[in-house]
């Protein structure tokens, strides 16, 4: 009635006389920040609806009114990713205009700076707003530092605005002050989530009445449906750092966190059962957003001592970090938790021991892989569980063949193909009949042995799983390679290149290039060799690890063909430096390419100058190296 200038009289209500005045006017009333007495403010608009019939209402609101013909308008944060117009996004120009208004010019090198507060805010206009204020004074570096430590204290000295916008803290309060008691604990409980959480996550962290709560608070807009996936929840980082405070301060965090914890280990104990059902991009697609939470839960239960939690999260983790191309990263993890394995029952024990075994297998580290698998096969025959012991059975025996170890590969392979003949149509089938296809043409059965290799492949395709098909078209063009068909090891690499560069991962694409160089040059093919070099060390990791020894290896025989001896030489000495330190040593290929570069610079180079070339190249830093290979261009 101030507003618009009513006077109080005494024979009638306030609302008559509002609606006395307002009735016969067409406009637009604005009812700004509704959301304290929202019960009230329904009953007013409801009564000006029916009233005065040509007045149309704006509220602004942290909840809907829940009136008919109620339109809802969302107003979202800024988005944070980049337009194709500009290069910038939203938030960031917003965040440059308030900058700007301040009298302020943004130099070049501090918009990187720009783009990492915005998305570290969430894109949150207030929020925005108030770091460009800070950032006049203090600098956007400064600024940025302050958030990353303490995020609650962001706040400017307007003097001109409500308290619940003077910082942001006290908006954040603001909201949690509304609602209920159960509300606020469903949010701090919530916010252990790293990124995006479903339903069922809701349910086994909050607990009792997990719906309701989570219902009201995203109809408040606190919890945000997540923009990737609609059936996922997300907490924007700004409220979830203030509800983890208030998680600590009610003393909720280890129950929240342990609960969380075994959520996880929940979903991915079922992912192992789902991988078999469904295909792998699709299967990867489903657990990927639980990354970051896979990671919390593993570091809260090694830092509270939870190793029966610990050992199970390891466990039925491993083939996640597998499929999705994070094998190192996984098998840390593992290894961790092979050391407190006591702890469990033989039969989590002897899961463990598998995750360590095939995440070693896939990080090339053969001799470590087959001890743990030879302790799983262990257990897994005391358990009587033949899926597991098949599984077991085809990791051993694919890497002792790979190693060149016969004698302990062939029982082996007796106990799989009795074994594998039980097995339904499975990816685990499909493994079981390569591995032994392989085995047999290592043993010379050519025939059979590429009979059982075609099979599996097949199966591979038809259960939808394309990496599988990847790495066993790879493990056996190896073979047949070694068996010194370079051109059928040519055909089978090119063959799966076109699917490898569309869906493929970047190090399986890379390992694929780097082995098809290696094929090419046993053919004498060094300008199909230096293409595929020259592609392949782009995807392969340079972190001085086997893959990267490889590459810079193929570039030794190139450099070598090419007449480039002395370099040639240089790289070769780095090289054996490399493979003398590593536990396994190189694969039959690797030390096959190895002998020809040999016959090349022994043939090339003075005995003497040979050596001391050789020598030098063993001090060789990996940068030089990278140099050498002409990866430094």
């Amino acid at each position: 009635m101030q507003v618009l200038g009513i006077a109080v009289r005494t024979d009638t209500t306030p609302l008559l006389s509002i609606l006395d005045m307002l009735r016969p006017l067409a406009g637009l009333l604005v009812l700004d920040n509704c959301e304290h007495v929202a019960h009230a403010v329904t009953n007013v608009v409801r009564s000006l609806l029916s009233d005065a019939t040509m007045l149309r209402i704006i509220t602004t609101s942290q909840v809907p009114l829940g009136l008919s013909g109620e339109h809802i308008f969302k107003l979202a944060p800024f988005a944070v990713e980049a337009t194709s117009e500009s290069g910038r996004s939203a938030a960031e120009m917003f965040l440059i205009h308030c900058y700007e208004t301040r009298g302020e010019t943004l130099a070049a090198d501090e918009l990187p700076l720009v783009r990492q507060l915005c998305v570290r805010l969430d894109g949150v206009a207030l929020a925005l707003k108030m770091v460009a204020a800070r950032s006049v004074t203090l600098g956007l570096a400064e600024v940025e530092r302050q958030l990353a430590e303490r995020m609650g204290e962001l706040s400017t000295g307007w003097g001109d605005t409500p308290g619940r916008h003077r910082s942001l803290a006290a908006s954040l309060e603001w909201s949690y002050g509304l609602l209920a008691e159960g509300e606020r604990r469903a949010l701090r409980a919530l916010a252990v989530f790293q990124g995006s959480f479903a339903l069922d996550g809701v349910r086994a962290v909050v607990g009792e009445h997990a719906d309701d709560h989570l219902s009201e608070l995203v109809r408040r807009s606190l919890i945000t449906r997540d923009s990737g996936d609609r059936a996922r929840y997300r907490l924007l980082e700004t409220t979830r750092h203030f509800a983890l405070q208030e998680l600590a301060r009610h003393n909720e965090e280890q129950d929240a966190r342990s609960r969380l914890a075994n959520h996880v280990r929940s979903r991915f104990e079922e992912s192992l059962a789902r991988w078999e059902l469904i295909p792998d991009e699709a299967w990867v697609a489903a657990y990927r957003p639980d990354t970051d939470n896979l990671r919390s839960a593993l570091e809260w239960a090694r830092s509270t001592a939870d190793w029966v939690l610990f050992v199970g999260l390891a466990a039925a983790s491993y083939r996640y970090w597998i499929e999705a191309q994070l094998g190192g990263e996984g098998l840390r993890f593992a290894e961790a938790a092979v050391a407190f394995a006591d702890d469990v029952s033989p039969h989590f024990r002897g899961r463990l021991l598998l995750a360590a075994g095939e995440l070693a297998r896939i990080n090339s580290r053969d001799l470590r892989a087959i001890e743990a698998l030879d302790q799983a096969v262990e257990l897994f025959d005391a358990d009587a569980d033949d899926e597991l012991l098949a599984q077991a059975l085809v990791l051993l025996g694919t890497t002792l063949n790979f190693a060149g170890r016969r004698s302990e590969a062939a029982p082996v392979f007796v106990r799989l193909e009795a074994l594998s003949s039980k097995l339904a149509p499975s990816k685990l089938k499909a493994w079981s009949l390569v591995s032994i296809g392989l085995w047999l043409l290592t043993s010379g059965e050519d025939v059979a042995g590429m009979a059982k290799c075609q099979a599996g492949l097949a199966m591979h395709r038809s259960s939808g799983n394309e990496r599988g098909l990847f790495r066993s078209t790879m493990y056996l063009a190896e073979i047949i390679h070694r068996k010194q068909d370079h051109q059928g090891a040519l055909a089978l690499a090119e063959g799966i290149l076109p699917t490898l560069r569309e869906r493929g991962s970047s190090l399986e694409l890379g390992a694929q290039l780097s082995n098809l160089a290696c094929y090419s040059m046993a053919l004498g093919n060094s300008e199909a060799a230096r293409d595929a070099i020259n592609e392949a060390w782009k995807y392969l990791p340079r972190d001085h690890a086997s893959w990267h020894w490889c590459i810079i290896q193929n570039a030794t025989e190139l450099a070598a063909r090419d007449g480039r001896f002395s370099d040639a030489a240089l790289m070769l000495g780095f090289v054996d430096h490399c493979f003398d330190d590593w536990p396994d040593g190189r694969q039959p290929t690797e030390a096959a390419q190895r002998e020809r570069v040999e016959a090349i610079l022994s043939a090339r180079l003075e005995p003497k100058l040979y050596a001391a070339l050789r020598a030098r190249g063993r001090s060789l830093s990996l940068f030089e190296a990278d140099v050498l290979a002409d990866f430094e261009r």
